[in-house]
């Protein structure tokens, strides 16, 4: 093995390495969402909404500045907010896809689409605080 290809291969590891690591940010962030969103039944729409997207923000806030301030690898900050968006995706379509059987009546664009923005915006909101770019 040359030289190069060595280089390659460590790079390649540490750009697996970094993509995991916002997944596990994102994964973290969702789930935090989602235990907020499976408790919550008991309010009002208008107060469920409203705290939907607090703890949308919130979750995704605590998150990503974790991540900007301790992991964040030199990736810019729109690549780092895709890749977590793209994983938050995956995550959605593979549990309300697959593994959900209810009625899928939250699909809209108050409970899903909205919200998908807020975090979205947050992630990219703590990027360029926290790294500047």
């Amino acid at each position: 093995m040359t030289p190069n290809a060595a280089w390659r291969i460590v790079g390649n590891m540490s750009m697996f390495v970094d993509t995991l690591i916002i997944f596990l940010h994102a994964l973290v962030a969702w789930v935090l969402v989602e235990v907020f969103v499976n408790n919550a039944y008991r309010l009002s729409r208008p107060q469920y909404v409203f705290f939907h997207y607090v703890s949308v923000v919130a979750a995704f806030a605590i998150a990503f500045f974790v991540y900007f301030q301790f992991f964040a690898a030199g990736w810019a900050v729109f690549f780092v907010t895709m890749t977590a968006l793209g994983f938050v995706l995956l995550l959605e379509i593979i549990v309300f896809g697959y593994l959900y059987s209810g009625d899928r009546w939250f699909l809209n664009f108050a409970d899903w689409i909205f919200p998908m923005f807020l975090a979205t915006s947050t992630i990219y909101l703590m990027g360029v605080l926290l790294a500047g770019r």
